[in-house]
């Protein structure tokens, strides 16, 4: 998939989420496609991704929803010089754009959000970052908010079995940090981990990943 790269701040985001089907090395990661599949990686600890729904036309702009074991494997799936975010790569994000209660505004994309009432639940992506309301897939297999929340995955744990995250969330401006079990599937951006970004801002030159 194409992805595209964007400063925000002193920071280098890539503009969409994750898709990657294999670690750096290779090594391919499970693909689920049921419910009850979804439970037994959780049960095994088993890395693994989906599509919301199990629904491929939704990657282009939603990516894949992954589980933690993805995101703490020694293997990695980040491409050299990039990173699963720590909390404090985000908290760096979420103050630069006026904190928590006013960063989700921000990174949140100018559609694709629904709303309960009559308020304009989308953002105005003034950073670019151009989150989508990808939801997330529990833990028992029942994928949950799509359209309402987009919710990313940290690098940080936060005990044995959860780690921290990301949410933002349809009915405010919010960017706000939350615990959430190993077994859950989320989204995953990367952040550029080794300093300025030199090369193209609208670069395939990281390929299919």
């Amino acid at each position: 998939m194409f992805k595209s790269i964007v400063q925000i701040g002193s920071q280098y985001w890539m503009r969409d989420n994750v898709a990657a089907e294999s670690f750096q090395d290779g090594t391919p990661i499970t693909e689920v496609t049921s419910s009850e599949q979804w439970f037994e990686c959780a049960q095994t600890g088993t890395p693994a991704w989906c599509y919301y729904n199990f629904d491929p036309s939704l990657e282009e702009e939603y990516g894949k929803l992954y589980n933690y074991y993805v995101v703490s494997s020694s293997k990695e799936i980040a491409p050299s010089g990039w990173r699963v975010p720590t909390l404090a790569d985000y908290n760096t994000l979420i103050q630069g754009l006026g904190g928590e209660k006013a960063a989700g505004f921000k990174l949140k994309n100018t559609r694709n959000w629904q709303t309960l009432d009559r308020s304009n639940p989308n953002g105005n992506n003034q950073s670019g970052y151009t989150s989508n309301p990808s939801g997330f897939i529990r833990q028992d297999g029942i994928f949950w908010d799509f359209g309402w929340s987009a919710n990313y995955w940290t690098s940080t744990t936060a005990s044995a079995t959860d780690a921290e995250t990301i949410r933002l969330y349809w009915q405010n401006r919010n960017a706000i940090n939350i615990d959430a079990s190993n077994n859950m599937g989320m989204a995953i951006r990367l952040v550029y981990a080794t300093g300025s970004y030199t090369g193209s801002m609208d670069s395939n030159l990281l390929g299919d990943f």
